[in-house]
């Protein structure tokens, strides 16, 4: 694998994430930081020695030293900027939800051949031997015919910014992020199941958000929240398969469930599905990304009797790269992109999240859409339906930023 120099856009919260992963990775070379913030920009460069920090980005990406981008923005604002980023000449390596709405992630999918350049959205738990296994048994039929999914989020109090306060406000500001639960955790969880099916075609969806568990008005600081707290719904697949979906950052009530997937020969239940950025985001700094090693359970039955099999994933996972260090490029996000990066990995082998994303986003915007309507959506409605929620104009301390999608 070649070393590959990397500018990285937004250093908020998530861009420390990042930063634990790119100094794990010997060919990672950080040339260039921006932000829009003064004060956060400055701490982040000295914490991390990167000299070469910009308030405005587009001064980063006339760099002619940089490969690509990795992008740490919020939700509306990460296709103005990756659509910039590819123009500009740079590989896009973008942080999830792919976009604020479906239309917008449809733009930034398209981009790709437009520009000529390769696209990588952050779904960290695609990346493990909990996914990898699931889809292999998939595959060879080991459930028979898989007929239903459950995503299942499990949030009791976690309202980034507001429960959790060491995040940003911006988190259920409608401008910045658009959604809230279902699009800030629960892309984790849906994107999960659609990858180790196949990504199957959607039909319909029907669903509905939710914002009504209290909130101490002294949390709020002046300001509104604006995004569902909940989002809930169920959609159907062509060939019969269905998917339920639950994904709170805060509900009352202790336990919801696990993800499931259900089969004619059997099931597989996962617990600890990775959402906290893959198990080189883990710092000492940040114990609580993704702490706990994905696991798989099998159920169904064997010489006509019920059996209950822990598939041990975290432990095989360790015999497995043992056995074959290569197999780590398939377990995390940044290793992926920089292996299909320098041609490690081809469009044939490399794992397609923008297409993934993609067809997440198409689910999860049909849950509002169909909360809306009062019905039942299809995917060629909520295609129709889609509106662009990206960022057009941002007011910053030093000036405005315009964006043209």
């Amino acid at each position: 694998m070649k070393e590959m120099r990397i500018g990285i856009i937004g250093a908020g919260v998530i861009s420390h994430r990042h930063m634990t992963v790119w100094s794990k990775i010997p060919q990672a070379k950080i040339v260039a930081v921006a932000d829009v913030d003064e004060k956060k920009l400055a701490a982040w460069s000295a914490r991390y020695g990167v000299s070469n920090s910009y308030r405005n980005f587009r001064d980063l990406l006339k760099r002619d030293d940089i490969d690509a981008v990795d992008v740490c923005v919020h939700n509306n604002l990460h296709v103005p900027i990756s659509l910039e980023v590819m123009r500009a000449g740079k590989h896009c390596y973008c942080e999830k939800p792919m976009a604020g709405s479906y239309a917008d992630a449809k733009l930034l999918y398209d981009a790709q051949k437009v520009y000529g350049k390769k696209l990588a959205i952050q779904i960290s738990s695609i990346y493990n031997l909990q996914t990898r296994m699931a889809r292999d048994m998939i595959t060879r039929g080991e459930l028979g015919k898989v007929y239903h999914m459950r995503s299942v989020g499990s949030r009791r109090k976690g309202r980034p910014g507001l429960d959790m306060k060491g995040l940003s406000p911006d988190f259920y500001s409608k401008f910045y992020a658009e959604h809230g639960a279902l699009f800030d955790m629960g892309v984790y969880h849906i994107s999960q199941l659609l990858f180790v099916t196949g990504i199957p075609k959607l039909e319909s969806v029907y669903g509905a958000t939710y914002q009504e568990v209290e909130i101490d008005e002294r949390l709020l600081e002046g300001r509104k929240f604006e995004v569902e707290e909940l989002g809930v719904g169920l959609a159907k697949y062509e060939g019969g398969l269905s998917l339920d979906i639950i994904e709170p950052w805060a509900i009352n009530i202790d336990k919801i469930g696990d993800t499931f997937i259900a089969g004619s020969k059997g099931g597989l239940k996962f617990l600890n599905v990775d959402s906290g950025g893959g198990k080189l985001a883990r710092s000492a700094n940040m114990p609580m990304m993704g702490a706990r090693e994905p696991e798989l359970y099998f159920y169904g039955y064997q010489n006509g009797r019920e059996v209950d099999v822990d598939l041990r994933c975290a432990s095989n996972a360790r015999a497995e790269e043992a056995a074959n260090p290569g197999i780590s490029i398939y377990n995390d996000n940044h290793l992926h992109w920089m292996a299909y990066l320098s041609g490690d990995l081809s469009d044939e082998t490399r794992y397609d999240t923008p297409w993934l994303a993609l067809n997440t986003m198409l689910v999860s915007e049909g849950l509002f859409l169909s909360g809306q309507l009062g019905r039942s959506v299809t995917a060629e409605e909520i295609a129709a339906l889609s509106k662009s929620t990206a960022i057009r104009r941002q007011q910053t301390d030093w000036g405005v930023l315009e964006y043209e999608l």
